[in-house]
């Protein structure tokens, strides 16, 4: 049952929804799972704050970054269960679409167009799940009282991140822990491996995964990937970073869109450095994926987040 808010909003913003139009621009190069039927949408922008430099943040005695596995999509393996604690999933009238990341015990990180265009009261955020398809299992679910996006278009993919705020705290716990943000802001990770995961289909077409997946891929310099994929030199911005193999096979895919790319520092922690964003089909041969670069936004994260309590460790 959806609560009493959200009833209230749907029926205060109906007029709204009759009047808006579909997003016409090219959404098939996102990496959600879209519905084959028509559906109308409108816009979710909120006020962002801009970072004054004199912003505190509140900090919990937790951990971030921490996996879960005793050992250590696209091409991809099932994950050790609850493996990634801060994986989240995010469904829209109870279907999964995209995938999302834990950063505080209050703040979702995702992509922008798994955002913008629908109504965000509408979406519920699941924590601590490794099968999806498991009916039996009753995790962790939150709804989002305020989608926070910023300039972003779907004509180009630009600026494709977004926060939610859920309606109520989420609880840390060992199958439910938060990412590490980025702490040296100008690393490239050129020549790193990055590992995203989701529930994303395993190939072009497919149906998404039940268990959840994670597959490791080498990321690109920028350079890099305007000389040598196949994308046009101008698609790619300084706000996006592309990882994957030359011959491609092992790629993020649909479904797996807002769901993170992490990397293992020398600490043996996990940061979120990528968002997946965008991409032509999935693990083709020249054309690698194309992530959101969180460096980018650290400080518009931390201060539209701030009423979450970060991990201090």
């Amino acid at each position: 049952k959806l609560p009493v808010y959200q009833v209230l909003s749907v029926l205060v913003l109906v007029t709204e929804w009759i009047y808006q139009t579909r997003v016409t621009a090219e959404i098939s190069r996102s990496k959600w799972l879209q519905d084959t039927q028509d559906t109308k949408t409108f816009s979710v922008f909120r006020r962002t704050r801009r970072p004054t430099g004199k912003e505190s943040y509140p900090t919990c005695d937790c951990s971030c970054g921490e996996t879960n596995d005793a050992t250590r999509i696209v091409g991809g393996q099932p994950t050790e269960v609850n493996q990634y604690p801060w994986m989240v999933r995010l469904s829209y009238f109870n279907r999964f679409y995209c995938g999302g990341t834990l950063i505080n015990d209050r703040y979702v990180l995702t992509a922008a167009h798994c955002v913008k265009g629908r109504l965000w009261f509408l979406i519920k955020a699941t924590f601590g799940e490794y099968d999806r398809c498991d009916t039996k299992n009753k995790p962790e679910s939150r709804f989002v009282i305020r989608a926070i996006v910023g300039d972003f278009t779907f004509s180009n993919f630009d600026n494709d991140i977004a926060l939610l705020r859920l309606n109520d705290r989420v609880p840390i716990v060992d199958i439910i822990k938060p990412v590490c943000l980025p702490t040296v802001l100008n690393n490239t990770y050129k020549d790193e491996k990055g590992v995203v995961m989701g529930w994303g289909t395993l190939e072009e077409s497919g149906k998404p995964a039940c268990i959840i997946r994670d597959v490791e891929v080498p990321i690109l310099s920028n350079e890099e990937c305007r000389t040598n994929s196949n994308y046009s030199a101008s698609r790619i911005s300084d706000n996006m970073m592309c990882a994957g193999y030359e011959e491609g096979m092992k790629d993020s895919c649909q479904g797996d869109s807002g769901g993170p790319m992490v990397f293992e520092r020398e600490d043996s922690r996990y940061e979120i450095i990528g968002i997946v964003s965008w991409g032509a089909g999935c693990g083709r041969a020249g054309y690698p994926g194309v992530y959101t670069r969180v460096t980018r936004y650290i400080d518009w994260i931390r201060v539209n987040s701030k009423e979450g309590c970060y991990c201090k460790y």
